[in-house]
């Protein structure tokens, strides 16, 4: 298995006092990953102090016996080359990190003395109620937390998942900071024991030294006992069988039927579940989802989501819906339950549910992208409910096909055992949820409709997929050629160039290919960015259903809009790969959507740019930077009045013109001979007929030092946000060098200084942020109760001291350089991130594809004096570019110098210079 943690070795132990230890020996890493779950999630909480065990979590960060500061063991765990986080869950609540491989001999001693010893400091107990409750008001206009909460108040009332897990103000004010000290000791000495945990470790740390730091670490745990989780059905019989229309804030039409079900997901022998969602969620012809779209009912279909605890299990299957779909609700049951007629009929067919099984053991035979410490957090839960044996082969244990457990399964799929939910603006409530004052209503479904559900008609136009074409049973390696390690350039003409590379580094059968096309026609405006877009959006819908088995065998494709045009993108199994871009590429240049398909995903376009308008007033700010930093990128409020208007004749003459003339960069790389890719280059010069044009520009913004400029950015939330840009004076590598260096400086103080003790803000933090590889530094907050003005100032008076007294980051400067260098030069971990890695530095000219290693030798020859200048330039103001972007809530505008105020995206990007 290409995991990089081998579970299925690991070593299982129980300490005397109770805890249980799962370890991994890692030999080759170079990491240790740490994780705890302790059974204390908000299922436990008091019944007249909801959200007390999210407040725990905070206060164990607050400072223990032996690191009394607050986030004194995020500072120490950093200066050990990684990071901790945590987070509060139902029944759960988990603690982890990752360091340098053997600093988890001097790491897991402080991890375990934060756990056992908090000192819950009631100055720090005030902070982070405050925290809790920024990060209340931060989330009161999400959806997603209002159907949450929604779907709590509609569940049975003695179960506790409907408390309310997050906590705010209203309900920590009832006590005193003394008795709310009292709780959380309570809380702490009940559930933080022992036998109330699982410890997963993976680490190069040899096996017999980890199991003697473990149990020196631990050993002072009291024993204490396994808290109960015996809990009441989650739904009683009168909240089964019945419909909730909820009202979004954002325009949306979703329709989600959840089927209540018990705890089968934790079947690893046969996991029903999975093949059940593989069906459900088949987006090929026949599937259930081509035939709502044929009858534009609905847009999208996800299958298999939903709450899940140790006993209990909510499957969802959400439909996006088109406004002619939720009209045709009743009739979209009736599709579901017939297609699912067709799943229970097809139990006796085994070769789908083998099919399934090799899709699934070739995905984790070459698995990428996996985040080590996300598995092992998943491990540490896991072991509360199986068994040493079964969890060792979690990962490794496909599914045997077991007709009974499969029909016990689908026994649960039936009408009176669903929750409908409808969610859009149009519906009837009659009810206001708690806490996020979301208005929804509940209502039994009918028994009529009950009984045609119960009595699906046999639909013909929906049927099982059929066996997967693009399924192979054997992946071979080609043999490495020499110089073909690195990218070399095969085609380079007018129009036209393409790079190879062969994988000599990974093995495994895989590649990537991108060709991104610069067409001026589909950027020389709004109007030609709107109908790009739209064209885009009918193009990848187009695509969907007809190459989904590719998806599903591996082999993954993705096309998507950029500043100077679009890009396709295809990865996975070198085998048919390159089939299938030839056959993308015959589709994207003759894809042509009908009227009737415009006016669609013209709709769906003007509903998608609304709703970014509604996103957080953090995440509004950063997009705008964007847009005002790079010439060719449009904000959505800019963009929608450009698609309102669009027309389909404008759309068809803006693809005729952008296909008539455009220039072709291409990059492939992975498991393929030189022959291979020269007969494929070959072929993409024959497809690419009208490719005899230039790359486009990627032009940055130039802004000039001294002075800030002001933007205000308008947003429907109560909170303020400020972003504090500064762009460095050039691109070149030693700007770059220091740009990184400061932002890492300052990130943790500016963090502790604004949020842990001026309590400004529950989002607070800092970034490097390129653009187009031109570097810069954001410094950004937002808050519920401090104005735009109060924020900024808090941020530059933070700035200007802490740069004028850089000389106090001297004694952190070798530890902050040893981090970074290790970032810097990570290996690539996956081929993927190298065929990325290797993409961008052809798109930035970096030939050497050394700029990583650059930037380590430019880091690493950096004098402190260096970074004191230019810490003293910036804080006089000499060196970076300004840009002050904000949100003003429900507080009153920031004043601005008119001269410097950008009122005008258009007159501003018409007016600055650029790189």
């Amino acid at each position: 298995m290409n995991n990089l943690i081998d579970f299925e070795r690991a070593h299982h132990f129980t300490l005397k006092n109770g805890l249980r230890v799962m370890l991994c020996h890692q030999p080759k890493s170079d990491t240790s990953y740490v994780s705890l779950s302790v059974r204390a999630g908000h299922f436990y909480d008091p019944e007249d102090c909801q959200g007390l065990a999210h407040l725990l979590e905070h206060m164990l960060f607050m400072g223990s016996r032996h690191f009394p500061k607050p986030n004194a063991i995020n500072s120490y765990i950093e200066q050990h080359g990684g990071s901790i986080n945590a987070w509060t869950g139902t029944e759960y609540a988990n603690y982890h990190y990752h360091c340098d491989g053997n600093k988890i001999i001097q790491t897991l001693p402080a991890f375990a003395n934060m756990i056992r010893q908090p000192i819950l400091d009631e100055t720090a107990l005030v902070n982070e109620i405050n925290a809790i409750d920024a990060e209340f008001h931060f989330k009161k206009k999400d959806d997603l937390r209002r159907l949450y909460q929604i779907h709590k108040e509609t569940c049975n009332p003695h179960h506790p998942f409907t408390k309310f897990s997050v906590g705010n103000t209203n309900i920590f004010s009832a006590f005193s900071v003394a008795e709310l000290r009292t709780e959380l000791k309570t809380l702490h000495k009940n559930y933080y024991c022992a036998s109330n945990m699982c410890l997963c470790v993976a680490s190069p740390v040899p096996e017999a030294q980890l199991e003697a730091l473990i149990t020196q670490a631990f050993a002072g745990l009291e024993r204490g006992q396994l808290a109960n989780d015996n809990w009441p059905d989650l739904y009683t019989k009168q909240q089964l069988g019945i419909q909730i229309n909820i009202k979004p804030l954002q325009k949306a039409r979703r329709m989600i039927v959840t089927f209540a079900l018990p705890g089968i997901h934790n079947d690893v022998e046969t996991k029903p579940l999975n093949y059940v969602s593989h069906l459900l969620g088949d987006e090929g012809e026949g599937s259930l989802l081509a035939f709502l779209k044929q009858r534009n009912w609905a847009v999208n279909l996800i299958a298999g989501s939903g709450i899940e605890g140790d006993k209990f299990k909510d499957f969802n299957i959400s439909f996006q819906l088109t406004q002619e779909g939720l009209a045709a609700k009743e009739d979209i049951l009736t599709a579901l339950f017939s297609y699912l007629q067709l799943i229970k009929s097809s139990i006796d067919e085994p070769w789908r549910y083998e099919e399934k099984a090799q899709l699934t053991a070739l995905a984790l035979d070459y698995e990428e992208n996996v985040k080590p410490l996300n598995l092992v957090s998943e491990y540490a839960q896991h072991r509360f409910i199986f068994s040493p044996k079964e969890i060792n082969s979690l990962r490794s244990t496909i599914g045997s096909f077991n007709a009974e457990k499969l029909n016990e399964a689908l026994s649960f799929f039936a009408p009176q055992n669903l929750r409908l939910k409808i969610i859009s603006p149009d519906v009837f409530t009659d009810k206001s949820c708690a806490f996020y004052d979301a208005q929804y209503s509940v209502k039994p479904l009918s028994p009529s409709l009950l009984y045609s559900l119960n009595h699906p008609p046999l639909m013909e136009s929906l049927r099982l997929p059929p066996p997967n074409p693009y399924l192979s049973n054997a992946y071979h390696l080609v043999l490495p050629e020499t110089g073909y390690g690195t990218p070399n350039k095969l085609i380079d003409k007018e129009g036209l160039r393409f790079w190879f590379a062969q994988d000599q580094q990974f093995f495994s059968p895989k590649g990537d290919i991108y060709i991104s096309f610069d067409m001026a026609a589909f950027s020389s405006s709004l109007a030609a960015v709107a109908a790009k877009r739209i064209w885009l959006s009918a193009l990848n819908d187009y695509l969907q259903a007809k190459y989904y088995r590719a998806e599903i065998a591996g082999l993954h494709y993705r096309i998507y809009g950029h500043q100077a045009g679009f890009t396709i993108h295809t990865r996975g199994f070198t085998e048919q790969q390159t089939l299938l871009v030839n056959q993308l590429l015959d589709a994207v240049t003759a894809f042509s959507p009908t009227q009737k398909s415009f006016e669609h995903y013209k709709e769906l376009q003007l509903q998608s740019l609304q709703n970014s308008l509604l996103n957080k007033p953090t995440n509004r700010l950063f997009s705008r930077l964007s847009v005002l930093i790079q010439r060719n990128t449009q904000a959505p409020i800019e963009l929608l009045d450009a698609v309102t208007h669009s027309t389909y004749e404008a759309m068809l003459a803006t693809c005729k013109e952008a296909f008539s003339h455009y220039y072709v960069d291409s990059f492939m790389h992975g498991n393929w001979s030189l022959e291979h890719a020269n007969t494929f280059a070959d072929a993409l010069v024959t497809q690419c007929t009208n490719a005899n044009g230039k790359p486009l520009s990627r032009a940055v913004s130039k802004l000039s030092a001294g002075e800030a400029l002001y933007h205000h950015v308008p947003c429907e939330h109560d909170d303020a946000a400020v972003v504090l840009y500064l762009q460095a004076p050039s691109p070149s590598l030693t700007d770059t060098a220091l740009c990184m260096v400061l932002e890492q400086m300052l990130a943790a103080p500016f963090f502790n200084a604004l949020r842990t003790e001026q309590q400004l803000g529950y989002i607070v933090g800092t970034g490097y942020v390129p653009h187009n590889q031109h570097p810069g530094m954001a410094f950004y907050v937002q808050s519920p109760s401090t104005s735009p003005k109060k924020l900024l100032d808090a941020m530059t008076s933070f700035l200007f001291q802490q740069l004028d007294e850089i000389e106090f980051y001297r004694f952190y400067w070798p530890t902050i350089k040893q981090n970074m260098l290790k970032q810097l030069e990570e290996r690539d971990l996956t081929l993927s991130m190298k065929s990325q890695r290797l993409w961008v530095a052809l798109g930035t000219h970096d030939l050497a594809f050394n700029r990583n290693s650059q930037l380590a030798a430019c880091i690493d020859a950096l004098t402190f004096e260096e970074i004191q200048l230019y810490a003293h330039k910036l804080a006089r103001r000499e060196h970076c570019g300004e840009l002050i972007l904000y949100a003003s809530g429900k507080f009153e505008d920031l004043e601005t110098p008119e001269e410097r105020t950008v009122r005008s995206i258009s007159e501003f990007k018409a007016q600055v210079p650029y790189y």
